[in-house]
């Protein structure tokens, strides 16, 4: 059947922003400049390639994607005023009328064409070129666009709303721009400096396609990576909104006359394995890590309560595909990991390396208690300390034993599984060295299906034969904050796969009073 999806009135687009602490049912006030305190140092600013929560953030300011997301985890239209689906696997697309990039270029569906093909090159190095391999991108005129995939895909549409699925100018591209410090997006800030790791300024884009948007005038993104020097900056006034609020300050901060603290969940906390090298090439071994840990002191240690113990696959309890017999596989069982590291040939244990990002303690601290659980079983793990360019590069080139690494949920959908654990080009199954054709196959077949109950079914196979190969260790889930100064309005902390992007969805909307 042919689905048709269509805008009622612009204001459909216009309005995300819910009723929030510290919202009311004012006129918002225009002007003003949004001084944004991030813990990510943005390093790059190619809009295909995933580089931290920060860049995500970025991303919404400067580009535009053919539909979004908006507070109620609900797809709505951005650069697309429209789009039909003619079946499950593909999609046409009409174009708004008088969009154009920042530097005045009509946007038209060849630029749609040439984003999404740049995404499927494997030169990009894209984090969503998996999602879009093997479908075909045509431009049936200036302002629609189709897309077909050569099977069913019930995520197709979640995928394209990623910011990773910015469109970009052909004509910009065309001269070589220097992409990583450079950008030419059609959405609501532009450009006006860069300082890679250290500063972006933004300013309004006064031709942005949603009527009246944005309200600031500019943002400045300040990157400072120190956690205490961020939140003193918030205190002080120095910065107008942080994010990452360390765990150690949210309830503090709460108290905090004049500041509004807003938490959600979404992310959790994992252990890394290099599966190219023994012994982590090895399930048992990987096991073993698994039932060494105790969560519960690290959520309470690391995370000030503000953490919850995941001994399953990370599926949360509200979701339909939730399976509670699943959810207590790991739980604290340092025997258990004796035994498996014996069967599987280190009786005595072994040495490995722990890499862990210093710039927030919820890291640190993570990882010294598993230190601490590893040597009662006989692991002896050596800690290093690494900045987050150091973390990256060191995940992109395999060049570690086992990181302590944290992500958060990348769709509302189960097949998120699929940036982790799919094929082997996938931005995170590459670095970590992991391939099951097993699993590739079950997430293959639950993407291809639109029943629920028969993608409950196959991602209960999924989540079982997670635990069973256990490519990551899965930790805890861990709430994520920011806070901001009340004269700060129109804010909106989401949770799920959103939460990373919450700052991102709400900065057009936001204003200063």
């Amino acid at each position: 059947m042919r689905k048709r999806f269509a805008i009622a009135t612009m204001a459909a687009m216009a309005v995300f922003a819910a009723p929030v602490a510290g919202w009311s049912a004012e006129t918002p006030e225009r002007g003003g400049t949004l001084r944004y305190g991030t813990v990510t140092e943005v390093s790059s600013l190619d809009p295909h390639i995933y580089v931290g929560s920060a860049w995500k953030v970025l991303m919404e300011a400067l580009y535009s994607t053919l539909v979004g997301f908006n507070q109620e985890a609900e797809l709505v239209p951005e650069l697309a005023e429209s789009w039909e689906q003619p079946d499950a696997g593909s999609v046409v697309f009409t174009l708004r009328k008088g969009v154009t990039f920042h530097d005045g270029t009509p946007l038209t569906a060849a630029d749609v064409k040439f984003s999404l093909e740049r995404i499927q090159n494997p030169d990009t190095g894209a984090t969503l070129r998996p999602n879009l391999e093997g479908a075909t991108i045509t431009v049936v005129d200036d302002r629609t666009i189709k897309i077909e995939k050569p099977q069913p895909d019930a995520t197709l549409m979640s995928v394209l709303a990623l910011p990773e699925a910015s469109i970009v100018s052909r004509q910009w591209m065309g001269g070589n721009p220097n992409v990583k410090a450079q950008a030419n997006g059609s959405g609501p800030f532009m450009l006006e400096d860069y300082e890679p790791a250290v500063k972006a300024t933004l300013v309004r884009n006064p031709d942005y396609f949603v009527e009246g948007q944005p309200y600031l005038d500019g943002v400045d993104f300040r990157m400072i990576k120190n956690h205490d020097a961020r939140v003193n900056a918030l205190r002080t006034g120095a910065v107008d909104m942080i994010d990452f609020v360390p765990w150690k300050d949210i309830d503090a901060l709460g108290r905090v006359s004049g500041l509004v603290v807003e938490s959600a969940g979404g992310a959790f906390m994992n252990l890394w394995f290099n599966a190219t090298k023994a012994p982590f090439d090895d399930p048992r071994v990987r096991k073993a890590f698994a039932f060494a840990i105790d969560r519960e002191a690290i959520s309470k240690a690391a995370f000030f309560g503000h953490g919850t113990p995941l001994y399953g696959p990370p599926t949360t309890p509200d979701s339909p595909y939730f399976q509670e017999d699943l959810a207590e596989t790991f739980r604290f069982d340092p025997e258990k990991a004796r035994a498996l590291l014996a069967e599987s040939g280190h009786p005595n244990g072994m040495n490995v390396e722990l890499g862990v990002y210093q710039g927030l303690a919820i890291y640190t601290t993570t990882a010294q208690i598993i230190q601490a659980n590893l040597k009662e079983v006989g692991i002896e793990a050596n800690i290093k300390l690494l900045e987050w360019a150091n973390v990256v590069e060191n995940k992109n080139s395999g060049n570690y034993d086992v990181l302590v690494y944290g992500v958060s949920v990348k769709l509302p959908d189960p097949d998120a599984y699929s940036y982790y654990f799919g094929a082997e080009s996938t931005y995170w199954a590459k670095p970590i060295g992991f391939r099951d054709a097993q699993l590739e196959e079950l997430l293959a077949k639950g993407r291809a299906l639109t029943d629920e109950a028969e993608r409950v079914a196959v991602y209960r196979q999924v989540e079982e034969r997670l635990l069973e190969i256990s490519p990551w260790v899965f930790i805890n889930w861990r709430e994520q904050a920011q806070a901001y100064r009340k004269n700060v309005r129109g804010y909106k902390q989401l949770g799920g796969a959103l939460s990373e992007s919450s700052p991102g969805i709400a900065l057009p909307q936001l204003w200063i009073q």
